[in-house]
């Protein structure tokens, strides 16, 4: 009887050798390199028009250019893993072939779940070396060694992010009779998670914590010359954009999305906003302040999972 390393490696090479797999490592690495470029050139642009100085360090250049690249690769690599997992083997006819054989369906999907995971750590591993290596080569700048141990840290947890997305991915390919089914679903959950949900945070928040700065600017007794407000004018400006901020953190935070840019942010020390510096955490005081958000991608990974398992293993193959 197959055991479970005997399917986890079969589906691991499938996957690996499949064009799907190539050409989504390819395409993201080329568009990495050439983000990476366009990005420098212009913050480099804007650097010397206004007279700032570029960012020092490896992590102060590039961790904003290789997380925001991870972000969009890591959830993509993940549904294209996942929307078939099941579906397709179903649609295929080869499911219900393998079950026929000597092999217990626990066995079949765990399998599936390890060469998924081996699968996708390959490729997030490949894509932040050609960001690395990118940023290197573009920006001129070589990683120290806390450098490298925060960029390893970053890796793992991209990782789990991706790892959180097959897990949703594989449970809408498990439920799903078709495997357009699972991918329509998939991708509007993707798109409504990276895009729509953010701009409702924005305009939910917008609605609630208007900022008064312009209504205080055109009080009477204002003119052109006499437009500064007074520090008590600007505390209340600042309170309204810290309770805005709180707003829009909220309801962001029912996506991995979030999760994953905010443990980006203490891991790597990237600003959270253009109105914060880059926090100065040492590696430790990163991982603490990114545990929780840790937590929840687990659970976004554990339960889907589960749930996966467990559907199919009570699941009526014909």
């Amino acid at each position: 009887m197959p055991s479970v390393s005997t399917v986890a490696s079969r589906e691991f090479s499938d996957i690996v050798r499949s064009k799907r797999f190539i050409i989504l490592v390819a395409v993201f690495s080329i568009v990495f390199m050439v983000g990476i470029a366009s990005i420098y050139l212009t913050v480099l642009s804007t650097a010397r028009g206004l007279g700032i100085a570029m960012p020092t360090g490896f992590i102060g250049r590039a961790a904003s250019v290789v997380a925001s690249s991870i972000s969009y690769f890591a959830p993509i690599i993940g549904i294209a893993l996942g929307c078939d997992a099941i579906s397709g083997e179903r649609e295929k006819g080869t499911l219900r072939t393998v079950l026929a054989q000597p092999i217990y369906r626990d066995t079949f999907i765990t399998g599936k779940f390890l060469a998924a995971f081996l699968a996708v750590s390959i490729a997030v591993s490949i894509a932040s070396l050609v960001n690395v290596g990118g940023s290197m080569v573009i920006l001129g700048v070589t990683p120290t060694g806390e450098d490298m141990v925060r960029l390893a840290l970053f890796v793992a947890f991209s990782i789990l992010y991706a790892v959180s997305y097959y897990g949703i991915a594989i449970l809408l390919s498990t439920v799903a009779r078709r495997t357009t089914q699972s991918v329509i679903v998939s991708v509007t959950l993707w798109a409504i998670f990276t895009f729509a949900i953010p701009i409702i945070a924005s305009l939910v928040a917008y609605m609630y914590r208007p900022i008064t700065s312009i209504e205080i600017m055109g009080r009477p007794g204002r003119n052109a010359t006499n437009i500064r407000p007074s520090p008590e004018e600007m505390q209340r400006i600042m309170e309204q954009i810290r309770a805005r901020a709180a707003i829009t953190e909220a309801i962001n935070s029912i996506t991995p999305n979030h999760h994953f840019t905010k443990i980006a942010q203490y891991i790597l020390g990237i600003p959270g906003s253009i109105m914060q510096s880059r926090p100065d955490l040492s590696i430790y005081q990163g991982l603490a302040s990114a545990w929780p958000h840790t937590l929840v991608l687990v659970l976004v990974a554990c339960i889907t999972l589960i749930a996966s398992y467990m559907i199919f293993v009570r699941q009526e193959v014909r």
